[in-house]
């Protein structure tokens, strides 16, 4: 009896913890730090092309609506060095879509899905399709 009234005090506790997490809120939910993980299923570094390289890179959602994303390259014609490409804006969910738009070209917005608490992009670039998966 004893073990049955723990198990339900648990069980409480837990649903009362769960219920203190600001789920109507997407920017609560959603605000982060997501790290490239895959490339159409590969871990960086992936070639971009003979001689540019992804080597990382991350996408910082805020709560107040404003995200940053910087993918780092690798430029083998240069030495190796590498470089960051950076773009910042606003974000917006609907459904399980998110919208990024870059304050520099807001009419050109890219999305992102949210599975699993994962973002997956799928990038139309040149005539390729290639997706990539970032996860906190």
């Amino acid at each position: 009896m004893k073990r049955i009234l723990m198990l339900a005090f648990a069980a409480a506790l837990s649903m009362s913890t769960s219920a203190c997490q600001d789920t109507t809120n997407p920017s609560s939910v959603l605000s982060g730090t997501y790290t490239l993980r895959t490339i159409n299923g590969q871990t960086p570094p992936v070639a971009v092309d003979a001689t540019t390289e992804i080597v990382g890179g991350y996408i910082r959602i805020d709560r107040n609506g404003t995200f940053s994303d910087v993918i780092t390259y690798r430029d083998a014609s240069v030495g190796s060095s590498t470089y960051d490409d950076s773009i910042n804006g606003t974000w917006a969910l609907s459904g399980n879509t998110i919208e990024f738009t870059d304050v520099q070209d807001p009419y050109n917005p890219y999305y992102a899905t949210v599975q699993n608490g994962q973002l997956v992009f799928t990038n139309y670039a040149s005539g390729y399709t290639y997706t990539t998966v970032y996860a906190k």
